[in-house]
């Protein structure tokens, strides 16, 4: 084990915890690859809740990456419930009366309010997308340095 290795595996913060219990269960059950999961549902726009979710899961990633010495290769998915119903208009989107015209059908069935992608669940997906790679580029990097991000890299609308 490498120096970081030993100090990852004694590590006492909850995303080397979650991350030793992956360890633990691939002692039973070993795998080629680990993959780790997230979602939301993009009834809104993106927010630091979302980012949170995503973030999360990239932190148990890295941290499991850590504690292998990066012998075992992890994917990060984040999933979207793109079909869920579009219960109501987010007060922080532009066309509200056309927005409450589509309330009650898939997201995906509901008009981009910003005019640039194919439906509103498109438009919030592409959002998540971008935060996925922001939180992804944190995670995959070698341990312990993760890639810069650059400030001028932001989310922003399509």
């Amino acid at each position: 084990m490498t120096d970081l290795s030993t100090l990852s595996a004694a590590a006492k913060a909850w995303p080397f915890e979650q991350a030793r219990l992956v360890v633990e269960r691939l002692k039973k059950t070993p795998k080629d690859e680990v993959i780790f999961e997230t979602g939301y549902g993009p009834s809104g726009l993106p927010h630091i809740g979302t980012f949170g979710e995503v973030a999360r899961t990239s932190m148990v990633r890295h941290a499991f990456r850590c504690i292998t010495g990066d012998k075992i290769k992890t994917r990060l998915i984040a999933f979207s419930d793109d079909m869920d119903g579009f219960r109501k208009v987010p007060t922080n989107l532009p066309n509200q009366e056309m927005l409450a015209q589509h309330l009650h059908l898939p997201l995906t069935k509901v008009p981009d309010p910003f005019g640039c992608c194919e439906s509103f669940a498109h438009h919030n997906n592409k959002q998540l997308r971008e935060l996925s790679s922001i939180a992804s580029a944190l995670s995959t990097s070698s341990c312990p340095r993760p890639r810069n991000i650059s400030p001028a890299r932001s989310i922003r609308r399509c």
